[in-house]
């Protein structure tokens, strides 16, 4: 095939949030033209489920029939759309000019029939493609690309020290009517994905849209395969609304202007309001285009909190899902404040960080306002010319910041593999060590041998190497963290070293200087 055709459907509701894609295989009596792929797309009950979800449907067209297609044709088509599709009321995240985000931890494989056979191939040639799949009345007959090295998809070029064939990498897998073939189910259950991750419904056959809305509403729209490695890693993830009703957190508003942002309070679980007065407070600030709802999880401070039992975390949300420094200048304040009033939380141990977009926000807003912090953690962030030439601030360190008077110690993150951040991040160094009164001698390395070992209780620590600098006292002051085989994503250690890091600081009120805190 020398041109890539395809059939798209976006959500009227899809908007400033990253869409889920279905990538939906037809079966051939349907696939050789758009109208017929529009026509299963409506008759499946596959529209209706993506405009709900506030998704979108890209469909493959193959004139010739499933026979004529290459393997990798739906990946290809996910490809090719995704820098196409467009929200229909032309609000979207901005920067992206009125483009829909088809983000990659959010794909979901759907096939039926010869269209499923297609969808299987995909699924045991590029497990790591789709965070999802669903296989109706048809599957791979041909399973020997299981053997093969994976592609990585989400790290193109990874370390020697990764390596996994197809059939290592876990996917989430809901197999229906004839696709409960026993050698598939064998396959990919050996791969050793989460408990949930496989699904057999022999019964659930046919092209109804019964059938549509259970794959999505009870499983589809919850799988997420975070980009944290060459293959990604599965997870379950709440909806919107499953988030704002099931009590993990309290859902708060503080207003600015005309504007409310509204934040979620996470306390260490089973803990009281009056048990946790007093904790230190972690705000975690979500990178472009990720709402708090789906961003909670991404980094685990929730779960470090809740193993601690030593903070609490606040994660905000930006209007539009971006974080501007003019607009949103006064925010962390007034969350602070009122942080500080509903919840007692030690003002003098107040931390930030951030992901991406947040991450240059952070850095933005400590070093215009440092008083409010006893130190921060930036991960992943963008270049300055970035975040200036995109409208998301005039500077990314404040310009009196590094001859100013005010401590702030920095741990700042970032992965080795990171095609939108910056991976290098040494130039930072002219901006954060000399207020922290670091000097580049003073530097050591800190990583799975010395510091973030299993017995410190890291999962990954192997992946993490640290460049420290100490100031005269010989305290550690400044921290570059770089994480192996790391695209645009993160890893729970890198919260775990970041709180190990952040943790022994306090500012007294009024104070341009931080205190070590003593155990």
């Amino acid at each position: 095939m020398s041109e890539i055709r395809y059939w798209s459907y976006a959500s009227t509701r899809s908007c400033a949030d990253p869409v889920r894609t279905v990538v939906l295989c037809v079966p051939d009596a349907c696939v050789r033209s758009l109208d017929g792929v529009a026509a299963f797309a409506r008759e499946s009950g596959w529209m209706d489920e993506v405009e709900a979800e506030g998704g979108v449907i890209v469909a493959p067209v193959v004139p010739d029939g499933w026979a004529s297609a290459p393997a990798d044709l739906a990946r290809e088509v996910y490809r090719a759309a995704c820098r196409q599709l467009m929200a229909p009321a032309r609000m979207s995240i901005p920067g992206r000019a009125g483009g829909l985000w088809a983000w990659e931890p959010l794909i979901s494989l759907v096939g039926y029939q010869e269209g499923a056979v297609h969808a299987g191939g995909v699924m045991v040639a590029y497990p790591a493609f789709a965070a999802s799949y669903v296989l109706v009345d048809g599957c791979p007959a041909d399973l020997s690309r299981g053997d093969e090295a994976s592609d990585h998809w989400f790290v193109v070029h990874p370390s020697g020290a990764y390596h996994a064939l197809n059939r290592e990498v876990p996917v989430a897998a809901w197999l229906m009517g004839s696709a409960c073939d026993g050698a598939l189910v064998a396959h990919l259950r050996a791969a050793g994905g989460p408990s949930w991750s496989l699904r057999e419904s022999p019964e659930l056959t046919g092209a109804d849209p019964a059938l549509a809305a259970r794959a999505m509403r009870e499983f589809v729209c919850h799988v997420i395969r975070w980009k944290n490695g060459p293959d990604g890693e599965l997870a379950w993830h709440q909806s919107r609304q499953e988030f704002y009703l099931d009590g993990r957190f309290d859902h708060r508003v503080v207003e600015l202007g005309y504007t409310s942002y509204h934040y979620a309070l996470h306390l260490p679980e089973g803990m009281t309001r009056e048990e946790a007065w007093g904790l230190p407070l972690v705000i975690s600030i979500h990178g472009r285009g990720e709402p708090a709802y789906l961003f909670a999880d991404k980094n685990g401070w929730e779960a470090l909190a809740d193993e601690t039992r030593a903070f609490m975390v606040a994660v905000p949300d930006s209007p539009y899902n971006v974080w501007l420094a003019d607009r949103d200048a006064e925010v962390l304040e007034r969350l602070i404040d009122d942080v500080v009033e509903a919840y007692g939380c030690d003002r003098t141990r107040v931390y930030a960080t951030g992901f991406s977009n947040g991450g240059a926000y952070i850095c933005q807003q400590a070093t215009t306002r440092p008083w409010l912090f006893a130190a921060v953690s930036p991960w992943n962030a963008p270049s300055k010319e970035a975040i200036t030439g995109s409208g998301m601030g005039d500077y990314f360190y404040h310009p009196s910041f590094a001859a100013g008077d005010y401590e702030l110690p920095f741990w700042i993150c970032t992965g080795d593999s990171d095609d939108k951040g910056v991976v290098d991040r040494t130039t930072d160094l002219v901006e954060v060590l000399p207020p922290n009164g670091c000097a580049r001698e003073s530097e050591q390395v800190w990583d799975g041998t010395n510091r973030y070992t299993a017995e410190a209780g890291y999962a990954q620590g192997e992946r993490l190497t640290s460049r420290v600098f100490a100031n005269a006292d010989g305290s550690v002051r400044v921290g570059l963290t770089t994480a192996r085989d790391m695209p645009h994503g993160a890893i729970a250690d890198e919260a775990r070293a970041a709180w190990a890091f952040m943790s022994r600081f306090t500012r007294p009120e009024g104070s341009h200087t931080v205190e070590e805190v003593r155990a």
